[in-house]
């Protein structure tokens, strides 16, 4: 869970979601992203091998106008707070194609065109955690023991 530095706004993550609260409005979230929507038919085989138990922080922008969690693959989500838009981004320094790892998970084919929604979901390969720089268009992700830092030099756009 956390505050947007205004602390106008809650930002809270389970496992298949991110909630977006406003303080004044507390009966429900103002918005509910699905980040792992395509693992709800498989939630007994991460129970087995203890996926679901994986802990993915959240993070708000300087000016709480982008959100931001970790996800499978080495990816990360930065979304529109008001959902106009949603950018996943896989933390990497080059994009390599690396062998299988023993803890894959076959996923059907979707629909969609989103980069975490492939056939083969990584489960070793995943971004735990993350922190925003507090006034520059610069965030931090971290992978196993690696920590990448990414920076947009575009004006208010990530």
């Amino acid at each position: 869970v956390k505050f947007s530095r205004d602390g106008r706004y809650i930002l809270s993550r389970d496992y298949m979601s991110l909630k977006l609260w406003d303080i004044n409005m507390e009966h429900k979230p103002i918005r509910t992203i699905y980040v792992h929507e395509q693992l709800r038919s498989r939630l007994c085989d991460l129970y087995e091998n203890d996926a679901i138990f994986d802990k993915f922080q959240c993070s708000f922008s300087g000016d709480a106008k982008w959100l931001m969690t970790g996800s499978y693959n080495n990816y990360f989500h930065i979304y529109d707070r008001i959902g106009k838009g949603d950018v996943c981004i896989e933390a990497v320094t080059t994009p390599k194609k690396k062998p299988p790892s023993k803890t894959k998970l076959n996923l059907a084919r979707s629909k969609t065109k989103k980069p975490e929604e492939e056939a083969e979901m990584d489960l070793d390969k995943k971004v735990l955690h993350c922190a925003w720089h507090p006034s520059d268009a610069m965030v931090a992700v971290g992978v196993l023991n690696t920590v990448y830092v990414y920076n947009n030099t575009e004006a208010g756009r990530i």
